[in-house]
């Protein structure tokens, strides 16, 4: 009897420590298998990163030459402001004024430039104008911010050969955008209270909602305050 009980307790004891060693390894496989899962997801990340940069290097209206890639490190979206700020500055060769865009279209420009951050004022800001034309008719507009996900479209002639669906191309008059860059397509067409205009809207064609990595580039020349003053011209 006594044999039994003392066979019994050491079985026992042996069975206490299998399923403490049995436990030990599975947290072990558990840990392991996160571990490995963290990693596979960090991959995943920077392939889709990869293929993001990549197309917008092979994929350009404009040379990028000198081209700055940056990635998003905060926002500014209210019904106040539209901007964003990337993390390249002036360390990395960036000043005021440069050009913000990705592979499907223009983001902005930059308004503000730190060591290593600067801020992009977004083309759907209430303060941004992009002088534009309508790529299938070569018709002129601008296009200006609304504070929101759209822009309004101005001075679209009534009588043009428009049409909801069409894309806008910068035109690179003003000296501030490079011209044929994708800016955005006409969502919206209604003659309104206005006989001459359009009342228009353009969605962006670079998803300014989901940036992660942009391109910065430099700004066309300026153009010399004497060329910019009208007047009749001198012979």
């Amino acid at each position: 009897m006594a044999t039994g009980t003392v066979r019994g307790a050491i079985a026992g004891y042996h069975r206490y420590f299998y399923l403490i060693d049995t436990a030990e390894q599975n947290e072990k496989l558990l840990r392991m298998y996160h571990e490995q899962a963290f990693k596979n997801n960090q991959l995943r990340e920077e392939l889709k990163k990869y293929r993001r940069v990549d197309e917008m290097v092979t994929f350009s209206p404009v040379s990028l030459d000198n081209a700055v890639l940056a990635e998003v490190a905060a926002w500014d979206a209210t019904n106040i402001a539209r901007t964003m700020v990337i993390n390249r500055g002036e360390e990395q060769g960036l000043r005021e004024e440069m050009i913000v865009l990705t592979r499907l279209g223009l983001v902005g420009r930059l308004v503000a430039v730190a060591p290593n951050a600067s801020r992009v004022l977004l083309i759907t800001d209430a303060r941004s104008a992009v002088d534009c034309y309508v790529q299938r008719t070569r018709t002129r507009c601008v296009v200006v911010g609304q504070n929101r996900k759209r822009c309004d479209i101005l001075y679209l002639p009534v009588n043009a050969n428009v049409k909801v669906g069409d894309t806008l191309i910068s035109t690179g008059l003003g000296g501030v955008y490079p011209a044929g860059l994708p800016v955005g397509r006409i969502i919206s067409l209604d003659v309104g209270s206005s006989k001459l205009f359009f009342k228009a809207e353009m969605a962006p064609t670079a998803d300014l909602e989901h940036l992660e990595e942009v391109m910065v580039i430099a700004a066309p020349p300026a153009i010399p305050d004497e060329l910019k003053t009208e007047g009749p011209v001198k012979k």
